[in-house]
């Protein structure tokens, strides 16, 4: 089989990708939507009928003649349970077809739902109510089991949060509906379990039918995704080989890349769809929804920017973990057809994103600076009174899209030092002149003479950051993304390092609370693109809460 070779002049097409970044964007939607909204309508309907069966049948609580608060306080716990499920991915269509899969996400998104609904009656009745009311307990016993189990404990903190969230956020709703009574009830009844119970049932049931029988069955050739592969080498087969065995819904258009007419040796037999030059043409002809990279020896540049024209086409790339290697270390990966893969999505709904993301860190960042004032006014007078010079260090930077903004720190250094001690050992970090030999290495300049003892003391627990705070309300910065550089470091990137600072960089990011000073130059810049192509507001709320555990555990700090 012949391997693909890329070079630039094979690459001369970067600049069509770009122009041609929307034609691509087919109206897969209308399918995939209502594949989505039946899935919905058929939660919503099990949710409402269990839980209005169970209350029927209950006990004290089977009277629900007593006005619409009560209707509400039966539906509670069903719309409690219901929010796990975009969590979990239960309306992806990727996620949801393998029937393994499937059931261990409904089961967990039951167990979460359970210790939501736990958490809410012990914050609303007291530690009293959980101890004296074993249904309660009973709650909170599966979704702890699923927090201690894991490889990774703080895997499942994002879970942890939102089940808090749901829990807060109920005991609102119950005092304003002055519903204490209601809830009084419930929780003396067999509603909540039976509703529990029957819903978790009826969900797996009717799920396994919609989702096995009717979609990928009955109505297969309306909901099979078109795939085109880029690369020709044992990856790719393996990858369609696994696709055609498995009987996904899943149908491999061809291969990008190579002279030949066909890759044989597969259960059906797949044709080339030209060079890669022609991938937008072929991509709105046929309407590909979804492109698999498998090619080791691809050009970073070259697989850049087919990421930038594919995201931006509304079309999801996938890649095996070995062509990002870091990524397999640093992350947990998706899965395609069961395959352990990488995933970069379609951003084509970055400007709501952006947008939603300016109002959340206004209204995150205000309270928090004033609450942090005593803070600021402490490190100012630390800083004033053990060494000459003023409290703040203004560095020039390099923000979005190359535009330098001040970006505000604590002075953690003499004034008049020598900045070339900086500049040399960046110069040769970024040139890949420094080797890692150890996995716990910080590739940073430790024991700097240039730094203060009140420096020393901020930069371990990061309280040197803090007056970014003040970038982000400017709206040079935001709360994450991926950090600035300095203008001479700028200037050494290579092109595709530049696409780093395509977004507003972050006071912490993805790269802080995987690697931080422990990882490579270019490994960073990964991280960084691999937080670009797959940024969400869940993502960010994740990475801030691991923030705070690295700040504690002082990862790579110095």
């Amino acid at each position: 089989m012949q391997e693909i070779k890329w070079t630039d002049d094979s690459f001369a097409f970067k600049d069509l990708f770009k122009d041609r970044a929307g034609t691509s964007f087919h109206i897969k939607t209308h399918r995939f939507y209502f594949y989505k909204l039946a899935l919905l309508l058929n939660d919503l309907v099990v949710i409402f009928c269990s839980f209005i069966f169970g209350a029927l049948l209950a006990g004290p609580y089977g009277d629900l003649s007593t006005g619409w608060r009560c209707h509400a306080m039966v539906l509670l716990p069903g719309f409690m349970l219901l929010a796990f499920f975009p969590s979990f991915r239960l309306y992806n269509y990727h996620e949801i077809f393998l029937k393994k899969y499937h059931l261990i996400k409904i089961a967990r998104a039951v167990c979460w739902g359970l210790f939501a609904m736990g958490a809410m009656y012990f914050l609303y009745g007291g530690a009293q109510a959980l101890v004296s009311n074993f249904v309660i307990a009973g709650m909170l016993v599966p979704a702890l089991f699923l927090l201690f189990i894991g490889r990774r404990v703080w895997d499942q903190m994002i879970d942890f949060v939102q089940a808090l969230g749901l829990a807060f956020l109920a005991c609102g709703l119950v005092a304003l509906l002055e519903a204490d009574e209601n809830l009084r009830m419930l929780a003396n009844s067999w509603f909540v379990p039976f509703g529990f119970g029957s819903a978790a049932v009826f969900l797996i049931t009717l799920r396994t039918f919609l989702v096995q029988i009717v979609f990928n069955n009955w109505l297969r050739r309306h909901f099979r995704t078109q795939v085109a592969l880029i690369g020709t080498d044992d990856e790719a087969k393996r990858i369609t080989a696994h696709v055609i065995k498995s009987n996904a819904p899943f149908w491999v258009a061809g291969f990008f890349g190579s002279k030949d007419e066909s890759i044989s040796g597969l259960p059906v037999t797949k044709t080339s769809l030209g060079e890669l030059r022609n991938l937008p043409d072929v991509v709105g002809s046929l309407k590909i929804d979804e492109l698999v990279i498998t090619d080791e020896e691809m050009d970073k540049r070259v697989l850049i920017a087919i990421l930038d024209y594919s995201t931006s086409a509304g079309i999801n790339v996938w890649f095996p973990p070995k062509l990002m290697p870091i990524i397999d270390i640093k992350l947990r990966i998706d899965r395609f057809c069961g395959l352990p893969m990488i995933r970069l999505c379609s951003q084509r709904k970055s400007w709501l994103y952006d947008r939603a993301k300016t109002i959340l860190e206004l209204l995150i960042v205000l309270p928090v600076f004033f609450i942090l004032l005593p803070v600021f006014l402490v490190i100012a007078v630390a800083i004033k009174l053990t060494s000459q010079g003023p409290v703040l260090y203004k560095a020039r930077s390099v923000g979005r899209e190359g535009e330098e903004f001040l970006m505000y720190k604590f002075r953690s250094m003499r004034v008049g030092t020598d900045i070339n001690i900086h500049r040399e050992y960046v110069t040769r970090l970024i040139k890949g002149e420094i080797e890692k030999k150890s996995e716990d290495q910080v590739l940073k300049i430790t024991d700097d003479p240039r730094i203060t003892g009140v420096g020393k003391f901020i930069r371990r627990l990061s309280l040197d950051e803090l007056p970014q705070l003040i970038n982000v309300l400017k709206g040079d910065m935001s709360l994450v993304g991926p950090r600035p550089c300095l203008p001479y470091e700028y200037e050494l990137y290579k092109e595709w390092h530049k696409k780093r600072q395509s977004v507003r960089p972050g006071i912490t990011g993805l790269w802080q609370v995987t690697g931080r000073s422990a990882v490579l130059f270019e490994d960073m810049v990964l991280l960084d693109l691999y937080y670009i192509y797959n940024r969400s507001l869940m993502m960010d709320l994740n990475i801030l809460i691991e923030t705070v555990f690295v700040v504690i555990e002082r990862k790579g700090a110095v």
